[in-house]
């Protein structure tokens, strides 16, 4: 695979690496590997699902941290409900980095992604570090493609800023195709950048990124066991004073363009649907009524067929609305593509052979609005086709 990402502005002090280490069936990468050159600060958020992988009980306890140098990732194997011998595993695949790099190992994180349940194959990742660590480089992408698993293609993303006249870059990459839902930050993901974050404030920004980005991206409403995001500056300050907000809006941005790549390669997907619900009190009441629409099956399978069947997005809604304290029935208003069908609780007339037709093209948008705030939040999903089911009826054989 070849991808061409050199015009993308790059952070300073990151290098990365990417290698085939044998962990897939397929001869692709599968180990990659990102280091800083001095130590730096990181904060990460996790899956909440009730069996976490190994890696996530080994991260949890090292983060948020300022003296972070490297993280190594696999992809092919999750190493999850492995028992001890997984936890075992995944410590010793941290000990063995710290020990090329010359690093502590609590200075060196991890990350797994494949099938659940499958014994690590640790000496595998032991016997390529080598080739790993001689690969060192500027560019991510290699590291970007060795995260794949049942992804189409590495979903990466860039940005450059400035603050008082100094320029900074931020970096990210995802992976992520199905077994996605918001609960956390939806796959693995990783941002690296320049700008000045310390200790203290890393990990509030990391979660106020992803509340607006990881944790609206929704494929299939399964959250996996091995979801975790990385938020890592190569520029770590004593200062916690609170993030510029042009840092903030940078990296939000950086995380948003491939939390829509995820939900544009959903496993099998035709469509991408933006969904925007708005008009409400508080974001307390527009996650549920996002998730609600995005898993819908109903919706998801209307939208592969091209069907403006708003009535199966107003049941999404009612259902999303019952976990939330709101208790009166808004007057709402739905619009498909640009065309109201549903206006403050009244069904509208449109063209629905016009509007099928709109319904063809590869994104949807969908705008929900509850008539009840300024509060409004936007996420990404996309359809079910009997793609999907052929993909993951066969994932682990």
């Amino acid at each position: 695979m070849t991808v061409d990402h050199t015009e993308m502005p790059l952070p300073r002090g990151f290098l990365y690496a990417g290698t085939i280490a044998g962990l897939k069936q397929e001869n692709k990468k599968d180990l990659g590997l990102i280091y800083t050159e001095q130590n730096a600060v990181v904060g990460a958020v996790y899956t909440r699902n009730r069996f976490p992988s190994a890696h996530v009980q080994y991260c949890q306890k090292l983060t948020p941290s300022n003296r972070f140098r490297a993280l190594i990732i696999n992809s092919g194997n999750a190493n999850a409900a492995t028992g001890e011998r997984g936890i075992a595993a995944n410590l010793q695949m941290a000990q063995q980095v710290a020990q090329k790099l010359n690093l502590e190992t609590d200075q060196v994180l991890t990350s797994s992604t494949g099938i659940i349940g499958k014994p690590f194959p640790i000496e595998k990742i032991e016997s390529s570090l080598d080739g790993l660590t001689s690969q060192l480089q500027t560019s991510p992408v290699d590291t970007a493609e060795a995260i794949m698993t049942t992804d189409t293609k590495p979903k990466l993303a860039s940005a450059k800023f400035e603050i008082d006249g100094n320029t900074y870059s931020a970096i990210g990459f995802a992976k992520g195709s199905g077994m996605i839902h918001p609960d956390m930050g939806t796959m693995l993901a990783y941002i690296m950048t320049d700008a000045p974050l310390s200790a203290l404030n890393i990990q509030a920004l990391t979660q106020q990124v992803t509340e607006r980005s990881f944790n609206c991206v929704s494929v299939d409403g399964d959250t996996s066991t091995n979801d975790s995001f990385f938020l890592i500056s190569s520029h770590p300050t004593k200062h916690d004073d609170s993030v510029h907000p042009v840092v903030q809006d940078a990296l939000t941005q950086v995380a948003i363009s491939p939390s829509k790549q995820i939900a544009a390669d959903g496993e099998g997907a035709n469509h991408l649907i933006e969904l925007t619900v708005k008009g409400t009190p508080s974001h307390e009441i527009a996650q549920p009524v996002m998730n609600a629409i995005l898993t819908s099956s109903l919706v998801k399978t209307a939208i592969y067929g091209k069907d403006p069947n708003w009535g199966r997005i107003l049941m999404a809604i009612g259902n999303g609305l019952n976990q939330t304290p709101l208790k009166c029935h808004p007057p709402t208003t739905i619009t498909i593509q640009g065309t109201t069908v549903f206006f403050r609780g009244e069904p509208q007339p449109f063209d629905e052979t016009a509007l099928s037709r709109h319904l063809a093209k590869h994104e949807v948008e969908i705008e929900v609005d509850l008539h009840q705030g300024d509060f409004s939040l936007t996420g990404w999903g996309c359809d079910f086709s009997d793609e999907y089911v052929h993909i993951n009826a066969d994932y682990s054989t």
